[in-house]
């Protein structure tokens, strides 16, 4: 019996390491179509391989956020929706920087220049959603999240050669804080997490 219990004991160990060790495996830099790739993004294309270190600058262009649908004038979250918006390049941003391990400066411009080591990101917003706040505070589970998906380039802006598309869609339940947060909250908190996935992707490189 001692033995069984053993042998369960242990598979179970080995099943539990399995995804961290996945974690840990680096992510493919070379050319190609990716889903699933490294720790946390969806979907990613390299168009050519680089290496983070010869840049010591990273510029943010202003965000496209025309695609994303806003609800009715009447709606209560319409002002929130279009202050998120608004605020969107700004707390993507604000994320990346923080998050980024590469010893580049992060700023943000509305057009950046064409210069040696450097490298733009600039983006598509696809979609931006409050979700529910009585979702969140009475559901539990992820019920109610603030949602956001989004296309970002990596691109060289000394040639202008787009290195690197990414994909990525990213939700915040509005965990810790109080009521399930608000809307604004939940809404700039999904966005942050997209900005620190882009900061994991130009860190892998």
């Amino acid at each position: 019996m001692n033995r069984r219990i053993a042998l369960v004991l242990l598979a179970l160990l080995t099943f539990a390491a399995l995804p961290s060790q996945a974690r840990d495996k680096a992510a493919p830099t070379a050319p190609g179509k990716y889903k699933e790739w490294g720790p946390d993004i969806d979907e990613i294309e390299i168009a050519r391989s680089f290496k983070i270190a010869g840049y010591d600058r990273i510029v943010v262009e202003p965000f496209d956020t025309s695609k994303v649908a806003l609800p009715d004038k009447s709606a209560k979250w319409y002002g929130t929706m279009k202050m998120t918006l608004a605020g969107y390049t700004e707390a993507f941003t604000e994320a990346l920087e923080k998050e980024l391990k590469a010893k580049a400066a992060v700023e943000q411009t509305d057009r950046a220049a064409k210069a040696s080591k450097t490298l733009i990101v600039r983006g598509t917003v696809l979609d931006l959603d409050p979700g529910t706040r009585a979702g969140r505070y009475f559901g539990g589970f992820g019920a109610g999240a603030a949602s956001t998906k989004l296309n970002v380039e990596i691109v060289d802006a000394a040639t202008g050669e787009v290195l690197a598309r990414v994909t990525q869609g990213r939700r915040s339940a509005g965990t810790f804080k109080a009521a399930g947060g608000s809307d604004l909250e939940v809404m700039r908190d999904a966005i942050h997490a997209a900005g620190k996935d882009v900061a994991h992707v130009l860190d892998a490189f």
